[in-house]
């Protein structure tokens, strides 16, 4: 189909957006006993929109900075807090279609925009755990069917409720067996930051290799998992005449500029603790990371197990395999605005291990004024890699056939 990105003749999925379900998302597909205790909209204290749960606050509407003429509100993450002031292909279905058609897009994966990018909200404010898991498997039933009124072209990901390894295992199943969402879950980082075991345990063993043998990946989607110091200096809509910032948006540019590189932990960790090793087949996704960082840390990797690691456990344990090699072998990522060499990048990382995207509806997402911008560092890709990156790698990741 023709696309606002490329002149080739290519199928374009994009591999990273949000969705912010729609007033009644919950209601709608919930058990009968539960349908007054799953999310609902409702006004707080100051007559502001959010999710409550239980009649208790929960979550906002959604992180959304598009407004319904394309632009973007800059500077806070709500700041769009009632639905009339969004997009309405941030909630909308049909609109959310409409957004595709009108830039040329064939196939959108979606993240979750309410409730945590990988469910943590649901762990840390709801704390009866049946009603953790209802919600949960709610959101899938509903989000199962937003698929199919969209035929297809809207593909989210499925949440699983991380916090209970069995459960999220027959959840993991369920979605994808008997739901299709067969794109896989959005996947906590770190639950060690919540006193659950971290991923190299094997209490994840059985469910990293059902992971394997349902042919889904683990999207990890980028941003802090906990507290720590490492955290902006100012508060969100700090005022440049405190002399103390340059300007309100700045908490929001500090915060986002250095989550791209939040997850070269989590990738660190899943190779060095010898996870692909043991799951060979596993597919790993770093969400809305981008990728011009990922070579230095690939060449990080190799420096270190060739300094530190024992020539008898390179033999035995790793077979042989560097990190960068096992990256490629497991891992994909996606750009989207990168513009510095990203031909030399691709071709580092492996075209098979890049996909695009557009965050859409975030503040870092593309608009209709990038687009020249980004059709034009696209053009210096190889035809070959510009369809392996705008559609085969995604189709091979995503199962989408």
């Amino acid at each position: 189909m023709a696309t606002s990105y490329t002149t080739d003749q290519v199928d374009v999925i994009d591999v990273d957006s949000h969705y912010s379900p729609p007033p009644g998302f919950w209601e709608a597909h919930a058990p009968a006993a539960f349908k007054d205790r799953v999310p609902r909209i409702g006004d707080d204290d100051q007559g502001m929109p959010q999710w409550l749960v239980d009649g208790q606050p929960f979550d906002s509407i959604g992180f959304n900075m598009v407004r319904p003429d394309g632009t973007k509100a800059p500077g806070n993450m709500r700041a769009l807090p009632f639905f009339e002031q969004m997009h309405a292909g941030s909630y909308d279905v049909k609109a959310r279609v409409a957004w595709l058609d009108e830039h040329g897009i064939a196939r959108q994966i979606m993240y979750p925009n309410t409730g945590g990018f990988s469910s943590q909200m649901f762990f840390t404010k709801i704390a009866d755990d049946e009603l953790r898991n209802v919600c949960i498997r709610t959101y899938n039933d509903a989000a199962a069917a937003l698929q199919e009124e969209s035929g297809g072209r809207l593909v989210p990901l499925s949440q699983i409720p991380w916090w209970d390894i069995d459960e999220a295992e027959k959840e993991l199943t369920r979605s994808v067996v008997q739901l299709g969402l067969t794109a896989g879950p959005t996947m906590f980082s770190a639950p060690e930051v919540h006193g659950l075991p971290p991923l190299n345990q094997p209490q994840w063993s059985r469910f990293l290799s059902t992971c394997e043998d349902l042919d889904v990946p683990l999207s990890f989607h980028i941003g802090p998992p906990g507290g720590g110091a490492h955290k902006p200096w100012v508060e969100p809509g700090a005022d440049a005449t405190t002399k103390l910032a340059t300007g309100r948006g700045v908490h929001l540019a500090i915060y986002t500029t250095n989550s791209f590189l939040s997850n070269s932990w989590l990738i660190s960790n899943l190779v060095f603790n010898g996870i692909p090793l043991r799951h060979p087949r596993l597919k790993i996704v770093s969400g809305e990371s981008g990728i011009s960082w990922l070579p230095f840390l690939l060449e990080a990797m190799d420096f270190q197990w060739h300094e530190n690691i024992e020539p008898e456990d390179k033999r035995d344990i790793w077979h042989g395999m560097t990190p960068s090699e096992i990256y490629r072998r497991n891992f994909t990522a996606s750009f989207w605005f990168e513009k510095v060499a990203l031909a030399e990048h691709i071709d580092f990382l492996g075209a098979d291990t890049v996909m695009f995207e557009t965050d859409f509806p975030h503040g870092t997402s593309l608009t209709d004024r990038m687009t020249t911008d980004v059709a034009a560092t696209i053009a210096t890709l190889t035809p070959e890699v510009r369809k392996k990156v705008l559609h085969d790698t995604a189709a091979r990741v995503y199962n989408l056939r």
